[in-house]
């Protein structure tokens, strides 16, 4: 028995030293801590993912009813396209994910908040009573704009009146131009409520057509002098007594003239007022008239009174007009006449003659060859243009019979000079007209008055353009023209200042989209004529500069349309030759070389074809992307609200 407990003893004090039997015991006892650390990171891996990826879900959800609200109203429409968007990030179930809920809404600065929450199961943890993880997040999206410039060239042609095709309509309420004032409003409206109160948004407006009113936002240094207009000088008949005064007496002529039977008839053309009789008593009766004729006779010729005085020693003709009638008629009675007259006022001033229609440069003598030195009132040499850059009215001698008159300036203009090619790209360096950045640094590279009542046509009989110089009295036809509302520069604008512009366009003309984005793009460069405006922004911040550019149409041209470079088939600036087809093609690739320029100052670029074709020459001169085409005027509400919210950027808040 107690070898037993001895033995018993032994075996326990050796098994509590053999340190071999711990291992199993340690291992066993380490399991649960290694399990709960293990299922922790597997289960906080998938709670991080889950919660990351929900968050994902939310901001893209937020972004896509920011974008779809056209105003800072949460619309249905808005907030279905955030939750579809969220859907498409988050599915229902992801992750296992269960009791998934989110929401959307905007505050009245247009500023959406959007929640998202849902609940995880656990997996390893669920055996040390932590069952599920609940998720949560919040996420925010705001329009926000910085300092932005933008640019309206909008298409004021005559097709503007009408309706798109779609409409059914012909003109009236359902006109484009009127879809054009309301689509212009509602981008103002979104870009204005993205707009933070430390940020400068400025918008200009170039309405176009065949010309651009663009005159009295140029400096006036940069005007020109003088400028030579497809305009006409009166010609006048010399004076016919130039060396005399008003009621001297004047010898008309001095010479031997057959005298008429009757003092009635001096100055008759006819010859039978001329024969005399030579037969019996009325012979001898015809030669004592002629003898005794001698006298002064006042003789009326044409629309004067003239002193006709018949000198002594008559002479009577037998046989003087044997040609015809009776032989006993035909006798002649001849003296010396002397013809008088008073000066008049008339006779010492030069009377009009007829017009040379012609090209006329301002300030010259002799314009197109027509000298008149003793003419008055003063000509063409006495014009000058000083008078037109400080009341918008210039004298010329236009007016009936040469008279001077008043012409109105109102405010359209004539281009710099150019170069006739058909290659710009790159854009000559004389081509001073398409220069988006041109300061001009002399007389040829200023702008000029476009004035249309100082320009005519030259027409034949038939009414064919002819390039001579014409010589007629009748007034010619005037060519082509209209002037839009005058261009507004680049400015801070309230709602209601921008709504009575855009209801003051009208729609006339035909369609040069050059002449629009070309002067689009010199008010917004920030090198051209208006840097000194459009280099730096008041918070010192950079500026985003956009042009947007609508049309209704594809160009239309016409050679006797007065545009920005005069009269095509006259003055041939554009094309050398006045033929239509190169003025078109021509045209069309200085638009795109314009685009190209406005493109490297950094301007977007923004193009919407309005009921008309989108063609390739718009897609070209858009910025890559930045094209689009409207049917009808909600669709164009809704292009012009798109490029607002683009330009607007989105700026996402967590």
């Amino acid at each position: 028995m107690g070898r037993e407990m001895q033995a018993r003893t032994s075996f326990l004090r050796r098994l509590a030293h053999d340190k071999t039997a711990n291992t199993l015991a340690i291992a066993a006892a380490s399991l649960i801590p290694m399990m709960a650390m293990v299922g922790g990171g597997i289960d906080a891996s998938r709670y991080y993912m889950a919660a990351a990826r929900m968050q994902a879900a939310c901001d893209a959800g937020a972004l896509a009813a920011r974008r779809a609200m056209p105003t800072p109203v949460m619309t249905t429409e808005a907030r279905t396209q955030g939750l579809n968007f969220f859907d498409q990030n988050f599915n229902d179930g992801l992750f296992g994910v269960t009791g998934r809920t989110r929401a959307y809404n905007a505050d009245s600065s247009g500023k959406v908040t959007g929640t998202a929450s849902g609940t995880l199961p656990s997996t390893i943890m669920g055996a040390f009573g932590y069952t599920q993880f609940p998720i949560s997040v919040t996420c925010t999206a705001e329009v926000n704009v910085s300092n932005t410039d933008i640019m309206f060239v909008l298409d004021v042609t005559g097709s503007m009146a009408d309706c798109p095709a779609t409409s059914g309509c012909n003109s009236g309420p359902g006109s484009k131009i009127v879809g054009m004032r309301s689509a212009v409003m509602s981008f103002y409206d979104v870009v204005e409520s993205a707009t933070s109160a430390s940020a400068q948004v400025r918008y200009g407006l170039v309405p176009y057509s065949q010309q651009v009113n663009v005159g009295f936002s140029i400096p006036r240094v940069h005007m020109a002098s003088n400028n030579t207009y497809q305009s006409r000088v009166a010609r006048y008949y010399e004076a016919a007594y130039p060396n005399n005064n008003a009621g001297d007496t004047v010898v008309v002529s001095d010479q031997v003239e057959w005298l008429p039977r009757l003092t009635t008839n001096f100055g008759s053309t006819s010859t039978n007022a001329y024969r005399y009789r030579t037969d019996g008593s009325n012979g001898t009766t015809a030669r004592n008239v002629c003898t005794n004729f001698p006298a002064t006779y006042n003789v009326t010729v044409g629309s004067e009174t003239q002193s006709w005085q018949v000198f002594a020693a008559t002479e009577f003709v037998l046989l003087q007009w044997p040609d015809a009638g009776s032989a006993n008629n035909r006798a002649g009675c001849r003296a010396r006449v002397r013809r008088t007259r008073t000066v008049t006022t008339t006779d010492v001033t030069p009377q009009f003659r007829d017009w040379v229609y012609c090209p006329v440069t301002t300030g010259t003598t002799a314009p197109c060859g027509v000298t008149n030195p003793a003419r008055s009132p003063a000509g063409w040499e006495s014009v000058n243009f000083s008078s037109i850059y400080t009341g918008n009215t210039i004298n010329m001698p236009i007016g009936a019979n040469g008279a001077m008159t008043p012409v109105t300036w109102t405010g359209c203009i004539e281009e710099p000079s150019t170069v006739l090619t058909d290659n710009y790209s790159p854009i000559p360096t004389n081509a001073h007209d398409l220069n988006i950045n041109l300061v001009p640094a002399n007389e040829t590279q200023r702008w000029k008055p476009a004035l249309i009542n100082a320009v005519w046509k030259r027409e034949d009989s038939s009414g064919n353009n002819q390039i001579d110089w014409l010589y007629q009295t009748i007034d010619e036809a005037r060519p082509g023209w209209t002037c839009p509302t005058a261009a507004r520069k680049l400015a801070e604008i309230t709602r209601t200042d921008l709504q009575n512009y855009v209801n003051s366009l009208t729609a006339n003309g035909n369609t040069y989209h050059d002449i629009g984005m070309l002067w689009g793009a010199r008010f917004l460069s920030p090198r051209g004529l208006f840097a000194s405006e459009n280099t730096t922004a008041p918070n010192g911040d950079p500026i985003s500069r956009h042009i947007v550019f609508m049309t209704d149409g594809a160009q239309v041209n016409s050679i006797e349309n007065y545009s920005t470079h005069g009269t095509e088939f006259w003055d041939r600036r554009i094309t050398g030759t006045g033929s239509g087809t190169t003025e078109v093609s021509r045209r069309a690739a200085r638009l795109q070389a314009i685009c190209n320029a406005a493109e490297q100052e950094n301007i977007t670029v923004w193009v919407v074809a309005f009921g008309t074709t989108l063609t390739q020459n718009l897609i070209d001169c858009a910025s890559p992307g930045r094209a689009f085409q409207a049917t009808d005027n909600a669709t164009l509400t809704a292009r012009f609200r798109e490029i607002a919210q683009k330009i607007a950027a989105l700026r996402l808040t967590q």
